[in-house]
């Protein structure tokens, strides 16, 4: 009986160990796949920590780009590149930018750059054996070509693989607005070139016909004053209104070009709107006289007394609209009208010119203000001086408006807010003397010569002509001399330079600037080198009468 007890016993035993094994073993592998399962957890916590700082990363480079200048973008770009490579732990960053364009960290490698796509680099590549480094990954878009060096061996994964490529692509798309900035630059610099060579052009062209203009309308002047047959005078007033008619051509000239060139400037003032409309109108009325047109002024409201504009601009783009409707109005009238509505400081004032010509067709109506413009069949071109007046009239803070129909007239209108201000006083000034001297006139020009000889003697001057600033220099050094007329441009010395000299030498006769250049850097010009006042050509008669009564 004890013997089957031994058996069983045994059995028992056996079976129980081999339970026990069992089930050390499942707990073995229980262990195992844990252990596997938290090396897995922890390695893609690692790549997720890790796309966190390549995430980061990519953020901060987006924010430094787009707050970075797009002229001057390598300053950020270069510190990109050392930030990425601290973030690898990598030896060397470089970056090919566009054609030819190398940024490196911590130094420049010049090439040869590999020439393949992106991924990893063999250790055969020829920048790895010259950098003597021993492996590397190249990102590779349109624009840039991005490299990372490395001495260790890197098992490349996708997070890091993705992180060069995603900035290959945000570098590639700042290098694109880069290229599209450096174009448009280049295109905006060739632009301003042009159009400075153009307004210099247009400057001399003006200038040089500006200074025998002086010589005609100055000789025209004096011949006026002499005794001459009905039919002389007839020829004399065609010469006079002719070359007035091309100085205010040239004067227009220099104004669209000014406009353009953003070298224009308004000087605000107390102005009498409604005594302005009327002396405007009574230059005017000559040329509508002669045409046997009606000349007309209304006035709807009440104007304050006096409002601040720039006078003779305001008074430019009337003559100009003035000017325009009589020349293409046969019969009838030319009316010129202001409508004023107070405002709380101030006026809104619509100014308004209406003719009864012979309107203006639908088709044409877009290019009324292009410069010279024709309406087929319709009288002669419009000039400069509607473009100006458009143009002026925005200066002021309007929009030139036109209405028209064929047969039916025109209407130009404009409205300006204008503030109210207190009108100037009004002095009575008191009658000066004609007076004379003698008088040192520098003009290198022998038509200018003449005409302003005859012009200072006949108002009792003695002259003495010369060439060139540095024989005006030498006279008036050995001579005295009550005024001193001072051309600007001049061969061998100008006139800023000689007058420069004569103001080291302690010369204190006044000295006035004759110029054909009307632009305000010109005149400036004038003072800064000593000169008292400015003469601009063609001078006149009386101007040059009210600088002698002044100067001498």
């Amino acid at each position: 009986m004890a013997g089957i007890w031994q058996k069983r016993y045994q059995r028992e035993r056996a079976a129980r160990e081999e339970v026990e094994a069992l089930l050390e073993n499942r707990n073995l592998e229980l262990y195992q796949a844990n252990q596997r399962l938290e090396a897995v957890n922890q390695r893609q916590a690692g790549e997720i920590r890790l796309r966190q700082r390549f995430d980061a990363y990519l953020l901060g480079v987006s924010r430094e780009l787009l707050a970075c200048s797009v002229a001057a973008p390598f300053d950020a770009i270069r510190e990109c590149l050392n930030r990425l490579g601290l973030l690898l732990d990598a030896q060397w960053v470089g970056l090919e930018w566009g054609r030819g364009r190398i940024l490196g960290w911590p130094s420049l490698y010049k090439g040869p750059w590999p020439k393949r796509q992106s991924g990893p680099l063999q250790p055969a590549e020829a920048m790895l054996r010259e950098c003597g480094l021993g492996q590397g990954f190249q990102a590779v878009d349109t624009g840039v070509r991005l490299v990372v060096l490395f001495t260790r061996e890197i098992h490349w994964q996708e997070a890091q693989q993705g992180l060069l490529r995603d900035l290959a692509s945000l570098l590639n798309a700042f290098y694109d607005n880069w290229l599209a900035f450096s174009q448009l630059k280049r295109a905006e610099q060739e632009i301003h070139r042009m159009s400075t060579l153009r307004s210099r052009f247009l400057a001399m062209v003006t200038h040089q016909l500006r200074t025998p203009m002086n010589g005609v309308l100055g000789c025209a002047d004096l011949l006026a004053s002499t005794e001459l047959t009905h039919e002389q005078r007839q020829l004399l007033r065609v010469l006079s209104q002719s070359g007035h008619g091309l100085l205010a051509l040239l004067n227009d000239l220099l104004d669209y070009n000014k406009i353009d060139s953003d070298r224009f400037c308004l000087n605000d003032k107390a102005t009498d709107l409604h005594q302005l409309c009327r002396d405007t109108l009574e230059i005017v009325r000559p040329m509508a006289t002669a045409k046997g047109l009606e000349l007309r002024y209304r006035i709807d409201g009440r104007l304050p007394e006096s409002v601040r504009l720039d006078p003779g601009r305001y008074r430019q783009v009337l003559l100009n609209l003035l000017g325009n409707a009589i020349n293409h109005t046969e019969s009838g009238e030319v009316v010129l009208s202001l409508r004023s509505s107070p405002l709380r400081q101030g006026c809104q004032v619509t100014t308004a010119v209406v003719d009864s010509g012979p309107g203006i067709s639908a088709g044409f109506m877009g290019q009324v203000f292009e410069p010279f413009s024709q309406q087929p069949g319709e009288g002669p071109a419009t000039g400069l001086g509607l473009s100006i007046s458009q143009k002026l009239v925005r200066c002021l803070g309007g929009e030139l408006l036109v209405e028209s129909h064929l047969g039916e007239g025109s209407r130009f209108h404009f409205t300006l807010e204008l503030d109210g201000c207190q009108p100037l006083g009004h002095e009575r000034e008191p009658v000066t003397p004609q007076k004379s001297g003698n008088i040192l006139v520098a003009e290198d020009t022998k038509a200018n010569q003449q005409a302003v000889r005859l012009m200072l003697e006949r108002q009792g001057c003695r002259v003495t002509i010369v060439d060139n600033g540095r024989e005006a220099l030498q006279l008036a050094c050995d001579h005295s001399f009550d005024l001193i007329l001072m051309d600007c441009s001049m061969p061998e010395m100008d006139g800023y330079s000689a007058t420069e000299a004569l103001r080291r030498k302690g010369c204190s006769m006044p000295i006035l600037a004759l110029t054909a250049t009307t632009t305000a850097e010109a005149h400036r010009m004038c003072l800064d080198a000593g000169m008292d006042a400015v003469l601009h050509k063609p001078i006149h008669r009386e101007a040059l009468i009210n600088a002698l009564n002044q100067w001498l």
